[in-house]
Order: structure tokens, then sequence, then C-alpha cells
């Protein structure tokens, strides 16, 4: 006879049961695991097909804890590019304070079209402020 774990065979069975459309080997492992008795190949059988979903059960945690070390990566990323681009944005914007050729450079940004238009209101109220400080 072989070793089945008949806990998880029956949440096996439970869950498979309530699929739309279970696949060949979901329907063959509710045929079995419902069956009250198993004859020896049918025992092995089953101990192979719950071997399969254990390893497939395991496959899909593995892929999740990979996404989601992935993404913290990613995440790392896009926060120190932020982060870099508040540093050079904070240092251009206190140069232009200082400095009246770093505030014409900042101004050309602003004519050139490098200021998306949803923030262009607010960037040349800035540079406005900014010119009646000096």
């Amino acid at each position: 006879m072989a070793n089945i774990d008949t806990d998880y065979l029956y949440s096996l069975v439970t869950r498979f049961k309530s699929y739309k459309k279970p696949n060949d080997t979901q329907k063959l492992i509710i045929t079995l695991g419902e069956l009250q008795e198993r004859s020896d190949d049918d025992d092995r059988k089953l101990s192979v097909l719950l071997r399969a979903e254990k390893k497939a059960d395991d496959l899909v945690k593995a892929r999740a804890a990979t996404q989601r070390i992935i993404n913290a990566e990613k995440t790392a990323a896009r926060k120190l590019a932020t982060r870099k681009k508040v540093i050079w944005g904070s240092a251009l914007k206190t140069a232009s304070r200082d400095n009246p050729n770093m505030l014409y450079v900042m101004s050309l940004l602003v004519k050139d079209g490098y200021i998306s238009e949803s923030d262009l209101k607010v960037v040349k109220d800035d540079l406005v402020s900014s010119n009646d400080d000096n």
C-alpha cells in the first residue's frame, strides 16, 4: 500500500471539486480520492498524483516568492531614481537662487518644453518667486 497523506488528499478533492473545469489529472484525483476501497494499483496512482500536486504547489509558492523579490528590487530602484531626481532638482533650484546664469538655464528648461504641461504653472510660479527673492 502506498503512503498517502489523507488530509492533503481530502483538501485537494475539496478544492478540485469547486473548480468549474478541472483538468484530467484533477478529475482522476477526485475519482480516486472518493473511492471507499482502493486497490494497491489505485493507491500507487494516487500517490504519484499527490506528489505531483505537491510539487506544483511548491512551484507556485516559489514563483510567488521570486515575484516578491523582483518587485522589491524594482521598487527600490524606482525609489532611488526618484530620490536622485529630488536631490538634483533641489540642487538646481538652490543654485538658481544664488546664480543668475543658473536661473536663466532653469527658465530655458521651462521654455524649451522639459517641464510637463501639468507641472508648468507650478514651476513658472516658483521661478517668478525665486526671481523676486533676488
